[in-house]
């Protein structure tokens, strides 16, 4: 019996190895890799980092890199997308999982294509009831309307976050960053879901396109009426960063974007950004999936199913299925109180 050979591929493009390379690490030829036997399972296992099953899975691929909304597209490397349309695949095999198990909501969100940033921000405040003020957690407001948000390895940090349509459902991809970070980062990806579905290859579209997503972020994030109300060009720093808080956005952000729309003038922009480099970064605080939040103790207690589990059925590793879900599929971690076997272990209590 020979492993599925699209499962090596996917592998191999995940781990971001070249053909040559993964085959000169198990010391065959390149041509053995598309027929290789059952006992090569556990080699590959360990040199691609995913459990020896990954390789008996049904056939499969990755997401077109094509239909990827990557955040700076032309500074990624097409190794680096290949990784990150690898990595969705397996996101998106986590989430059939899920929903055999659960009914979450599908997909939900307009089709604004031809929409002005500024217009399909405020569509969207219409359609989603979400008034003219600051919006609630961003990422339990997308997940509410049936968005499949997962967390980015620290390995593909250099892709940041992106974004992809598959089956009808839209997924989102999040990189590392403070919390107001993300929240920008989520409504840029949630501008080009809205707005560029049927983006083409065009270069120049392309960087349209990204600059569309940062104003509809923007305008999503920061409305105007809120902003008109509470930026003039006496704003100083001690009331900026209340209303980083207060709107949910990075004080940076806030601050082009008040420029942008003429409420901050050019010598106030500058001297409120240089001040505001001067101040301490903030903490990065996790983000809470309301999804996985149910999901997994509900997967632990009545189907006793642990992440260990869900990993093996999935072919993928524990640490990777902790690393896709904002860590709240939690992994057992080996301890350090390693014993001979049969060795008695004493205890180490204490009454107070």
């Amino acid at each position: 019996m020979t492993l599925e050979p699209t499962r090596i591929r996917l592998a191999r493009e995940r781990a971001a190895l070249s053909r040559s390379a993964l085959a000169a690490s198990l010391g065959i030829c390149e041509r053995e890799l598309a027929r290789a036997p059952e006992d090569l399972s556990l080699a590959l296992a360990d040199a691609l980092d995913c459990a020896p099953q990954y390789f008996r899975l049904p056939a499969t691929r990755g997401i077109d890199t094509e239909r990827i909304f990557f955040r700076s597209p032309r500074r990624t490397s097409t190794a680096q997308k290949v990784a990150a349309a690898a990595l969705g695949r397996n996101g998106v095999e986590l989430y059939h999982l899920i929903t055999r198990n659960f009914r979450l909501p599908q997909t939900e969100i307009p089709e604004l294509c031809g929409f002005t940033p500024e217009d399909a921000a405020a569509q969207l405040r219409t359609e989603w009831d979400l008034g003219c003020g600051a919006l609630p957690d961003l990422l339990h407001l997308l997940e509410s309307h049936g968005v499949r948000v997962l967390s980015l390895p620290a390995s593909l940090d250099a892709v940041k976050t992106f974004s992809f349509w598959e089956d009808g459902q839209a997924f989102i991809f999040l990189a590392a960053g403070s919390r107001n970070a993300q929240r920008l980062d989520m409504a840029h990806e949630l501008g080009h879901l809205l707005m560029h579905s049927s983006l083409g290859e065009n270069r120049e579209q392309m960087a349209t396109a990204e600059r569309e997503a940062d104003e509809f972020a923007a305008r999503l994030l920061l409305p105007s009426l809120s902003l008109q109300v509470r930026v003039s060009d006496s704003l100083q720093i001690p009331q900026l960063l209340v209303l980083e808080e207060h709107f949910g956005a990075p004080a940076t952000a806030i601050l082009a974007h008040a420029r942008a729309c003429g409420l901050l003038g050019d010598g106030t922009y500058r001297w409120l950004s240089q001040e505001l480099a001067l101040e301490p970064a903030a903490g990065h605080q996790q983000l809470v999936s309301r999804v996985f939040s149910l999901v997994f103790p509900s997967l632990q207690l009545d189907h006793r199913a642990s992440t260990a589990r869900i990993a093996r059925e999935l072919g993928q590793t524990a640490a990777q299925i902790h690393e896709l879900t904002f860590g709240q599929a939690y992994v057992v971690l080996d301890g350090g109180n390693l014993h001979q076997a049969g060795e008695g272990i004493r205890g180490h209590l204490r009454a107070l």
